[in-house]
């Protein structure tokens, strides 16, 4: 079983920011992994600016267990490419957001470069609303073919996350911690209607092993603040 306690960010948190700017409000968080997207770099493994990207965040100490969303077609190429890039990062898993025609050729790629890919849950008319809708695209595919839970946006879903984990089991890769309070919006960590401490009984429960890192959309000119106090609230549900 994983660290809970060491929680990663997704870059987008930090999208005000450019690279080193980035990794600079990861620092300060205390962290030491990131989920990149494509606001900091693109999902190209021939871009020419790639090998100073990975030299930066090396330097800085920084590892990357993941990049995405990502979308995947019908297109195996185009797909592999991705697959390359995010081999040439060092990542495990590539979060994503697959069409139904991407399934045959994802079942290939997961294989081929041992990556795990994680449907990202979107909310409300997104591909991916409800646990259902993922549940049912990975029914009977390759085991690294799974979910990437964003437990915000599960919420906005009307679905209570420490129940999603239950359903998901096994498939759960990746998770997204969002806070989300009804009738009002996103929140830190801990101050919406997350149940935190049902969040970790649930991934104690099904034996999660993965990533998990704070997606924060508020504040995107100074977010440091709002994430500390979510991962202080996330750390004290861990020690509750």
């Amino acid at each position: 079983m994983c660290n809970y306690a060491n929680v990663g960010a997704q870059s987008y948190s930090f999208r005000k920011f450019d690279l080193p700017g980035a990794l600079a409000q990861l620092i300060t968080l205390g962290g030491t992994l990131m989920e990149f997207c494509a606001v900091h770099f693109p999902p190209d493994p021939e871009h020419p600016g790639l090998d100073a990207v990975l030299e930066r965040i090396h330097a800085e100490g920084i590892t990357v267990p993941s990049y995405g969303v990502e979308g995947f077609g019908a297109d195996r190429t185009l797909n592999r490419r991705k697959f390359a890039f995010a081999k040439k990062l060092g990542a495990e898993c590539l979060s994503a957001d697959p069409e139904p025609d991407s399934f045959d050729n994802l079942e290939g790629l997961v294989d081929e470069f041992n990556m795990k890919v994680a449907i990202h849950n979107h909310g409300p008319d997104a591909r991916y609303d409800k646990v259902a809708d993922t549940l049912a695209a990975v029914r009977g595919r390759h085991p690294y073919i799974g979910a990437c839970l964003d437990t915000g946006h599960a919420l906005r879903s009307g679905e209570a996350p420490h129940e999603v984990i239950e359903q998901l089991g096994k498939r759960l890769i990746s998770v997204h911690l969002k806070d989300w309070k009804a009738g009002s919006g996103e929140t830190a960590i801990g101050e919406g209607d997350l149940d935190l401490q049902k969040t970790v009984a649930g991934l104690r429960a099904v034996g999660f092993a993965g990533f998990i890192c704070m997606e924060y959309e508020l504040d995107p000119e100074n977010p440091v603040p709002g994430m500390l106090r979510g991962l202080q609230n996330w750390r004290d549900a861990l020690a509750g």
